[in-house]
């Protein structure tokens, strides 16, 4: 632990005196940003039989209580003193946590939503985390829940999409895709949710996501009726089709990739507008200037402009990449093997690494409140990196 430690903080905030000056692209300030560790927990018990160890969950920010919630492998969910990791209050959630606490609603209808391996959705209360109500599905949950106009929303991994009453987690409408018999990629899609642009004509929004066949699908958030659906699997159909990227609504535009097509660029009514060949995209992202990031586990991460041309791609070294978290210039991924990763996003620019001996498997995630970065190491160490602004 203290030898981990150490080899944070050197490849953060220490420095010989003679290095060349940092790489960033003229313009841009991502190099600048990145900080020295100033928090860690140990959130699970270190196991030193398991071999390869892998922590997915995410870490929720409450900045009301000046807490952050943090699940585990052992499935329990703490929360934290955000100031200095203190644990305020535990529970047990009876399966593995791999997903990102949010907290939905506001004032006294406030709750803390987080799925489990188990297929479980529960609505905690963020003070002291007593149960309101939970919700059982077929599927593992690892994407965060949405809500709108009293109605939580959630995707499992058997490509199944709930509509919830907030209030005591009642059943409104399901909608499910067929069950994908042939090999996938490990992952699954969340939801995407736009509000109705018109609130006289009684529609709540709409809902997209993506599913393990391939397939596209725009959702009425009132009804789960289906508008529209498309596929970007291959016509040949087979293995690892799936469709992995929680979609990306930028204006009129929609953004998704198939693990063996590339990354697509759909209108909101599903007509295709671009297409860009690449091999196991699971995740996409905005960036500054309207840059499209996409992040591939077999050829790294890669900026795309509006029109679908390549600006630049980094190849990191071969394994599980996570979603990027976008500050500023900069784009952080978290890598199983390695650990952090910031690449400037002007260039692509690999500008910091945090090294951690074990990898990470979680989901970066920013809190702009502390301007801290955190993430979890697979041998269950929470770490949090302050970002230095320019």
């Amino acid at each position: 632990m203290r030898r981990t430690l150490a080899a944070w903080l050197l490849a953060c905030a220490c420095t010989r005196g003679d290095e060349p000056p940092p790489l960033h692209a003229e313009g841009s300030d991502a190099a600048r940003l990145l900080g020295p560790v100033v928090l860690t927990r140990q959130i699970t018990v270190p196991d030193n039989f398991i071999l390869r160890p892998d922590e997915f969950a995410g870490v929720g920010i409450d900045d009301a209580r000046a807490r952050i919630y943090v699940g585990s492998r052992e499935g329990t969910l703490l929360a934290l003193s955000r100031e200095d990791g203190d644990v305020v209050w535990e529970r047990e959630l009876g399966g593995p946590v791999a997903s990102l606490p949010v907290l939905l609603g506001e004032g006294e209808a406030q709750q803390l939503l987080v799925g489990t391996d188990n297929g479980d959705l529960f609505a905690l209360e963020p003070q002291t985390g007593a149960e309101r109500w939970r919700y059982a599905t077929d599927g593992r949950i690892r994407n965060p829940a949405r809500m709108a106009q009293g109605v939580v929303y959630v995707v499992n991994s058997r490509d199944q999409v709930y509509a919830l009453d907030a209030r005591d987690g009642s059943w409104r409408w399901q909608y499910e895709e067929p069950l994908q018999k042939d090999f996938t990629v490990h992952g699954h899609a969340g939801l995407a949710f736009s509000p109705a642009t018109d609130p006289a004509s009684g529609e709540v929004g709409t809902l997209w996501s993506c599913f393990d066949n391939g397939r596209v699908v725009a959702l009425s958030a009132a009804s789960g009726e289906p508008l529209w659906a498309v596929s970007v699997a291959p016509q040949g159909g087979g293995n690892f089709v799936d469709c992995d990227t929680t979609p990306v609504v930028d204006g009129n535009a929609l953004y998704v990739a198939g693990q063996q097509s590339g990354v697509f660029s759909l209108t909101t009514t599903g007509e295709e507008t671009w297409w860009f060949p690449a091999k196991g995209v699971g995740s996409l992202a905005m960036g500054p200037g309207g840059v499209l990031l996409a992040v591939s586990s077999l050829e790294g991460v890669f900026a795309l402009d509006r029109n679908g041309l390549a600006l630049w791609r980094t190849q990191l070294d071969p394994g599980s990449v996570s979603a990027p978290v976008v500050v500023g210039d900069t784009a952080i991924v978290t890598h199983v093997e390695k650990g952090l990763f910031a690449l400037d996003v002007p260039s692509g620019q690999v500008i910091a690494q945090v090294l951690t001996g074990s990898g990470m498997s979680s989901l970066p995630v920013y809190d702009p409140t502390t301007a801290r970065l955190y993430a979890i190491s697979n041998r269950g160490v929470l770490v949090a990196v302050k970002l230095i602004e320019p």
